[in-house]
């Protein structure tokens, strides 16, 4: 685009525009515009402005309307370049710390809490993605003995994220015997990510003593089945998908049955969601640059949340392309830090 194309009336025609759609959700036609534009610009230049800006791939004119309405590479600028951005509303972030600041509240409650805030506070749908077993950090292992040689394994992350899964041993262990490793593991392995204690197991294995002491033969068998990196998926909490249903922009229900398929196929979406939190700091999705054919049509604001010791926690907000981007933009911005801080001091 030649850089005289978005002179500063331009820019301003472009942003106040966008402002009065997302505001009403109707085309916006010039005399709307001349009203609310700063500039005294008369109805006839602010047509010939707005051609220029259909001209160049950043208005739509649909057809039943004499007003124009922004496309995604209209939102792109806007987002890009002409967005005010400021900090979360003083009420909001109170809000936020009132719901993230409970001492005694577990893990999961604080995750859902953040969901169901992000969604609250957006009126979109809010969304808190938190990380497989195999990107955390160990810090407690429980084991319990169920019917013949199958042991319940729980598993708490550094964060506080509880795992359980099934696991069937070799030889049948008492419950001292399961006591006597849980103890072992937790003294010498707290701290470390599976795949780390993968790697020390193995080496444990192939020692001498593993042949002659019995407990750490037993906590090798065990250890191998219990820290076994397998495909389980990252949770994805969800809060707010009936928003969805009060936007105007999704009258159509052919779209809206293939986007709540995607709601409920869990694994595609923790999938579609771990990409877009890939690297650092705010990234907006806006239309068809979702990675997904069924949110084409929908806008993705989201944040990577660096926890430590557990990799991989993300969130964001997923809604109309006509939300309101400068607020949620600092309302992720502004939860990922919190949440951040709140599980990082949760179970330190």
């Amino acid at each position: 685009m030649p850089a005289t194309a978005f002179d500063d009336r331009r820019r301003e025609v472009l942003r106040t525009l966008i402002e009065l759609h997302i505001e009403t959700g109707e085309p916006v036609g010039s005399e709307s515009l001349s009203r609310a534009i700063n500039r005294a610009l008369s109805p006839a230049t602010l047509r010939n402005i707005m051609a220029d800006l259909e001209a160049l791939g950043y208005l739509d004119h649909p057809h039943t309307s004499a007003g124009r309405v922004p496309t995604d590479e209209g939102y792109r600028f806007f987002v890009d370049s002409l967005m005010d951005r400021h900090p979360l509303a003083p009420g909001d972030a109170a809000a936020v710390a009132s719901a993230l600041a409970s001492p005694d509240a577990s893990t999961e409650q604080v995750v859902a809490n953040a969901s169901h805030l992000l969604s609250r506070l957006s009126r979109h749908v809010g969304f808190v993605l938190a990380p497989d077993i195999a990107r955390t950090s160990f810090r407690h292992i429980d084991l319990v003995p169920l019917a013949g040689r199958r042991v319940l394994v729980v598993m708490v992350s550094a964060t506080g994220l509880l795992t359980q899964k099934v696991i069937e041993l070799e030889e049948k262990l008492s419950a001292e015997e399961l006591q006597a490793c849980a103890n072992y593991l937790n003294t010498h392995f707290s701290g470390m990510a599976l795949a780390a204690i993968r790697r020390k197991l193995l080496a444990l294995m192939r020692e001498e003593k593993a042949l002659y002491d019995s407990l750490v033969k037993k906590v090798v068998s065990l250890g191998e089945r219990a820290f076994a990196l397998s495909d389980e998926e990252a949770s994805v909490y969800l809060d707010g998908t009936s928003n969805i249903l009060s936007h105007p922009d999704f009258e159509d229900l052919e779209r809206m049955r293939a986007l709540f398929r995607t709601f409920e196929e869990k694994s595609r979406l923790v999938q579609i969601l771990n990409a877009c939190i890939a690297g650092e700091g705010i990234r907006v999705l806006i239309g068809h640059e979702n990675p997904d054919p069924d949110l084409r049509d929908l806008s993705l604001v989201t944040a990577s949340c660096r926890v430590e010791g557990d990799a991989g926690w993300g969130l964001g907000v997923l809604g109309s392309t006509r939300m309101e981007y400068a607020h949620v933009v600092a309302l992720v911005d502004h939860v990922a830090r919190a949440l951040a801080h709140t599980l990082q001091g949760l179970h330190s």
